[in-house]
């Protein structure tokens, strides 16, 4: 199956969330995505995309690019690793600009591959990035975005929230990027599309340049405009609320005497809104699947949505309920707070009381006592927590527990005191070195080019994140 299928609908018919959603079944229903899935409302995460960085980094766009912008979405970590690697300034943006706009990541001068490869992790950027302000004197060479579908025209669909949009006119504003800066976009080949139709793009709708697959580098003749700057009757006070760097924009401009009139109906909800709450649970299988709650959901775009997607009408599909347990009934002889014991006017308390009013909390497990702990070090960025547990499986180790720090590189591998308790003391000493011994030359990873982990001793330390091995 293809998503280029889509084409068969009348320009009409198509919308761009039936787009989104095409995509996003064409990649769940032939397994072409990593982690994190499913890729409903996402930036899928396409298999390739090592590949399709590599063939970006090759170009001339890139190699003659001294600053690249690239977004923090998971698919786009390979390029952001490139950059570092190549010794070029990279920026990424703020996850929902909620404390800012730009990230410049710098590394340390000396970083090792490894850490190189952690610093493009969304975690790293955190960890190495330095904020960069709107007056601050900046020029972009190159961005990368991160898409759901691309034309071969130019057009881009995102996720639906319009931060990518944003980002590209705030950058417009500090004068970082103009109408001749590159844009490309690192995609799957099943999300690249011969034409979407012209009228579901606006003024405000950033295109791409480049399309780069792990098949096919695509360069658009001619290039689309972009935008110019903030369209402020887009956006509502709500808006503009959770994000404060355009509340700071926007007075800026209102001092230059600019029209900055915010649009009256708040309209621009993003996909997936960050809140708390039985109604945000509730529609959460709607969105996954992309299903509007009506058809005026799909906000700024005109025509009927799609409820059959293959032939398969999700929008009949509900999602399990627990039912809920029957509310305790109250009578007369029953006190507010007796759960079902009977109450005497003479007497305390009488009659009998059930298992379920006998049950107490039962006590925490109380874990053994830790003996000593080793570090393994040279964690790559792509293995989890199960993957280094299967490899010490294999090698006939098993920890007591594990405080897990992957995303930083390292672990720690706890074992237990012989007598079982915390407070006991081991009766015979653990032989520390044949288990170091045992680990030497260990891998973890799928392919063979991984380093060796490194494993130590660990200095004493205070626990405070434990990974329960058999919860692993």
């Amino acid at each position: 199956m293809s998503c280029y299928e889509l084409k068969r609908f009348t320009p009409e018919e198509v919308t761009k969330q039936a787009i989104r959603r095409k995509v996003w079944h064409c990649l769940e229903k032939n397994d072409l995505a990593h982690f994190p899935r499913p890729v409903y409302g996402r930036i899928p995460n396409f298999k390739g995309s090592p590949e399709a960085a590599q063939k970006l980094s090759e170009l001339d766009i890139f190699k003659g690019a001294y600053t690249i912008k690239v977004t923090p979405d998971k698919p786009q970590e390979a390029v952001r690793f490139l950059v570092l690697e190549a010794r070029k300034n990279l920026l990424v943006p703020i996850p929902s600009l909620r404390s800012g706009l730009l990230l410049h990541v710098v590394p340390p001068s000396d970083a090792s591959k490894q850490e190189l490869k952690v610093a493009a992790t969304q975690q790293g950027s955190e960890q190495w990035g330095k904020p960069v302000g709107l007056d601050a004197k900046v020029k972009v060479d190159l961005i990368v975005l991160g898409s759901v579908a691309v034309s071969k025209e130019g057009y881009r669909v995102g996720k639906g929230e319009g931060y990518a949009d944003l980002e590209f006119a705030m950058m417009m504003k500090m004068g970082a990027v103009d109408q001749n800066t590159v844009i490309a976009a690192t995609v799957h080949d099943c999300q690249v599309f011969e034409t979407l139709p012209s009228q579901l793009f606006k003024e405000n709708d950033v295109p791409v340049d480049f399309i780069i697959t792990p098949t096919q580098v695509i360069e658009v003749n001619p290039r689309l405009p972009r935008p110019s700057g903030i369209n402020w009757s887009l956006l509502s006070e709500r808006r503009l609320n959770d994000i404060p760097i355009l509340q700071t924009l926007r007075d800026a401009e209102m001092c230059e005497g600019k029209d900055c009139t915010l649009k009256e109906v708040d309209s621009d909800v993003g996909e997936h809104p960050r809140a708390s709450g039985h109604g945000y649970r509730r529609n959460r299988f709607r969105r996954r699947h992309g299903i509007p709650k009506s058809p005026q959901s799909e906000k700024g775009v005109e025509g009927p949505q799609l409820s059959v997607i293959d032939g398969e009408d999700i929008q009949n599909k509900r999602p399990f309920r627990r039912p809920r347990p029957a509310a305790r009934k109250q009578t007369s002889s029953t006190p507010k707070h007796g759960y079902g014991k009977e109450v005497n006017k003479d007497e305390n308390v009488t009659g009998n009381i059930t298992k379920k009013e006998q049950h107490r909390p039962a006590r925490p497990r109380q874990r053994p006592g830790i003996e000593f702990s080793l570090k393994v070090g040279n964690i790559a960025s792509n293995v989890r927590v199960r993957d280094l547990k299967a490899a010490l499986a294999e090698r006939g180790i098993k920890p007591t527990d594990i405080t897990w720090r992957g995303h930083r590189g390292f672990a720690f591998l706890h074992f237990a005191k012989a007598g079982g308790s915390r407070n006991t003391v081991s009766s015979a000493p653990i032989a520390v070195d044949s288990i170091v011994a045992s680990l030497q030359d260990l891998r973890v990873g799928t392919e063979g080019g991984e380093d060796f982990l490194k494993i130590e001793p660990a200095k004493p330390i205070t626990r405070i994140e434990v990974t329960d091995i058999s919860s692993v």
